[in-house]
């Protein structure tokens, strides 16, 4: 089986855009949204429009200036209370009189009101009387006097836009068990599906966007370059962030960043400058690594030990950064038990002891094992003093597992990263840029070889938007990521020897391991191994 690394064409997605300098905004983005408003637009006075969104100026400005384009009065409100929102009567005793203060409602009589539901939820209550309001047409001020209710009572019709996220939409649900019966529903979308057609629906977009804000335009190199960075970020070759508020960050930021040019030609230096500057951290974990604190190899091969990829959160830093982490194993005759030492001592979440888990089982099946595992195995991640989740190690878990057992040894210049399931099937995960280049950023610093490399799963190929760097050496050689679908073909490549061989089946990794197992058994004691070899010799 001979698995060839990935290359350059592979590893960023390029577009060449065809503009033609159309006037698109946000809401051209819309088509579901736009329906929902017209058919909200149609229905009778008291209807209530639920959408969920982030409630930033960009998007709800979009949305005013939909409705007003349709002569339609809109009144949005971020922070309210009920006196704001209902009004109140106050009754002044030096001048004895009463002093009606209306409220928002009066003002936005046969309107569209537009509330922020995370505002609302702060009292409740409100939602009750704004309900009724709503559905029945009908208020009542409230006042410090006791004065008859037909004075206080007012009229109203509009209808209402609740404005928020998914969780306290959720939160409103759970309040009101009624909502969905009256409301409509819909979301507005935030990412964009890329094709021919809405990728160049998108850079007229940023062209339009950019010269209102800036009076300035994008080459078509640095449209490229931009596309590129917003693949990076949503790890989707297929799927670009739509966020109208980013975007427009990105754009005033660029035109600062490049003052001196009418048409931006190169927003890479850009996006690197930005996450320089929040890389101080992880900085100072690489020069651990390169003055042997942390202790990683990237060269020669060892039993037992593999170089998982990890990527690395600092709270309060808007970036991740990837890091590659020591595995290792140590295996021997014993119950079965697989000692996953991060969980024992509550350094490993849940979903790191399931990859665990899972790769125990995978590798139970392919050995064929008639009863429990023969042997037992303690497995660390070397030098780790924090949190660790996730089940992206899996796969080197497996691999190292693999290696202890077989005492084959494991190239240290090689990372690994990949989820499992039971059969040995390999599986997405996330941050894989940021994984590599973690590596790659090691392994340069030490000197590249040629050997030095990464492997990813194949379903992970569609993520790929590396630096130009890692791209160059991997032009040249000096680097290699090979994409793998099941661990046959991880273990191939590590170990240079297939996991089954039929033409020489006592080459094959399988059978080292029942032979190393069968070895050991002759001097065990233990009642599971000696249960497993009368069963293996029957």
């Amino acid at each position: 089986m001979k698995i060839n690394p990935l290359s350059s064409e592979q590893l960023s997605y390029a577009h060449h855009f065809s503009l033609t300098n159309e006037k698109v905004n946000f809401l051209d983005f819309q088509g579901n949204l736009k329906r929902t408003f017209a058919l909200f637009q149609q229905q009778n006075s008291n209807a209530l429009l639920i959408l969920k969104t982030d409630v930033l100026p960009e998007i709800t400005d979009e949305i005013a200036r939909y409705f007003t384009q349709k002569d339609q009065k809109l009144k949005l409100c971020n922070e309210l209370n009920c006196n704001q929102l209902f009004g109140y009567a106050h009754y002044v005793g030096s001048e004895q009189k009463l002093e009606i203060i209306e409220g928002i409602l009066s003002q936005i009589n046969d309107g569209i009101l537009v509330l922020n539901t995370h505002s609302l939820l702060k009292e409740p209550k409100l939602w009750d009387k704004l309900k009724q309001a709503l559905l029945f047409g009908y208020y009542h001020l409230e006042s410090d006097k006791q004065i008859p209710l037909d004075n206080l009572s007012r009229k109203v019709n509009f209808k209402l836009i609740l404005a928020g996220s998914r969780r306290d939409i959720a939160v409103l649900a759970n309040y009101d068990e009624s909502l969905e019966q009256f409301a409509l529903y819909t979301e507005v979308q935030t990412t964009l599906s890329l094709n021919e057609t809405s990728l160049n629906q998108w850079g007229n977009y940023i062209q339009s966007l950019s010269q209102s804000l800036v009076n300035k335009t994008f080459t078509n190199t640095g449209l490229e370059q931009l596309l590129k960075n917003y693949i990076r970020e949503s790890e989707n070759q297929q799927v670009i962030s739509l966020y109208p508020t980013k975007i427009k960050k990105d754009i005033l930021g660029i035109a600062q960043f490049y003052q001196d040019q009418t048409q931006i030609e190169n927003v890479t230096d850009y996006f690197e400058f930005l996450e320089k500057q929040a890389s101080i951290l992880n900085d100072y974990t690489q020069l651990e690594i390169l003055n042997d604190q942390v202790y990683i190899e990237t060269e020669k091969e060892r039993i037992g030990q593999i170089n998982g990829l990890s990527v690395v959160e600092f709270e309060g830093v808007p970036y991740s950064f990837g890091e590659p982490l020591r595995i290792s194993c140590n295996t021997r005759l014993g119950d079965g038990e697989i000692i996953d030492i991060e969980h024992k001592v509550d350094l490993g979440g849940n979903i790191h002891a399931k990859g665990i888990m899972i790769a125990e089982s995978c590798l139970s099946n392919l050995l064929e094992l008639p009863t429990q595992l023969p042997f037992s195995a303690s497995l660390v991640f070397e030098q780790s003093y924090g949190d660790i989740d996730g089940d992206s190690s899996s796969l080197a878990i497996f691999c190292v597992l693999v290696s202890s057992l077989a005492k084959l040894p494991l190239p240290q210049s090689i990372a690994v990263t990949g989820a499992i399931d039971q059969f040995g099937r390999v599986l997405s995960v996330g941050g894989v840029n940021q994984k590599i280049e973690g590596f790659f950023a090691l392994c340069e610093k030490r000197g590249l070889t040629g050997q030095q490399g990464a492997i990813i799963p194949k379903s992970c190929i569609s993520h790929l938007s590396l630096r130009e760097e890692v791209i160059e050496a991997i032009e040249q050689g000096q680097f290699s990521i090979w994409a793998v679908s099941d661990i046959y073909e991880s273990v191939e490549l590590l170990f240079n020897k297939p996991f089954y061989d039929d033409e020489n089946p006592e080459e094959s990794i399988f059978s080292i391991i029942k032979e190393n197992l069968d070895e050991e058994s002759e001097t065990s004691g233990s009642i599971f191994t000696r249960i497993y070899k009368k069963v293996v010799k029957k």
